[in-house]
């Protein structure tokens, strides 16, 4: 399972890379800076759903994954929104780029970068709830956002 785990968590993570070089550098130098923290908190909805919506995942859906950047102790979210099912498929479109918190707005139109697609098996995803420990970036999917 952990081989699974870390090939997911290596197919989230590439997808994180491609969608944040589209940033352009001027970008990155006015975002706000986020919080030094070590502690890595995780978001959790007051009944927390995920394993119940990643095994019923509906379109619309965000998932959240946590992670922090190597050489930062700052943990980031990003977002992906399931556009399309299709058997044990989850198609998803990742957001353009991190944000400092699991509760960042999600509803704009420009937050998802529609041209990119991420596939991953309902399988995958829930393997993907478990922090892998070759993961350097201690990426895990943290929650799933429905009707928000």
């Amino acid at each position: 399972m952990s081989k699974s785990v870390a090939a997911v968590a290596a197919l989230l993570l590439l997808g994180l890379a491609a969608c944040q070089s589209e940033n352009k550098p001027e970008q990155a130098a006015t975002e706000p800076a986020s919080t030094e923290s070590t502690t890595l908190a995780v978001p959790a909805p007051p009944a927390d759903k995920t394993a119940e919506y990643l095994a019923n995942p509906l379109v619309g859906d965000v998932l959240v994954v946590r992670f922090v950047p190597e050489g930062s102790a700052a943990e980031q979210f990003y977002f992906y929104q399931v556009y399309k099912l299709g058997g044990d498929t989850v198609y998803t479109h990742p957001a353009r780029k991190p944000v400092a918190s699991a509760d960042a707005d999600a509803s704009r139109p420009d937050i998802f970068a529609a041209e990119a697609t991420r596939a991953y098996t309902k399988r995958e995803l829930a393997e993907y709830q478990h922090e892998s420990p070759a993961d350097p970036q201690h990426s895990r999917l943290v929650r799933v956002r429905r009707g928000e």
